[in-house]
């Protein structure tokens, strides 16, 4: 039995640590209460990745990076990311 360096252990938590963040960012911004300060990002703007593909015109990634955020379906997803897309502006 192999056991996980200290290091391999870190990568592990961090990367539990950012999707845990990210599903608290999710909650807040989908029920449109501001996030406490403390670390995490501003509400007012949503995830920067999501924006920066519909900025470039990738909508389906955009899509795509909605859906493993919120484990939505693919309509209400994509309905959710036409939404940001008009709030933005794009």
């Amino acid at each position: 039995m192999r056991v996980a360096s200290d290091q391999e252990e870190i990568a592990e938590l961090k990367a539990q640590v950012a999707h845990l963040t990210q599903l608290v960012e999710q909650l807040y911004y989908r029920s449109g209460t501001a996030m406490p300060s403390g670390g995490f990002p501003s509400l007012d703007a949503p995830p920067t990745d999501i924006v920066d593909a519909l900025r470039a015109g990738q909508k389906i990634t955009a899509i795509k990076l909605w859906r493993e955020r919120t484990n939505l379906g693919l309509a209400e997803a994509k309905d959710q990311v036409d939404d940001l897309e008009r709030r933005l502006g794009l």
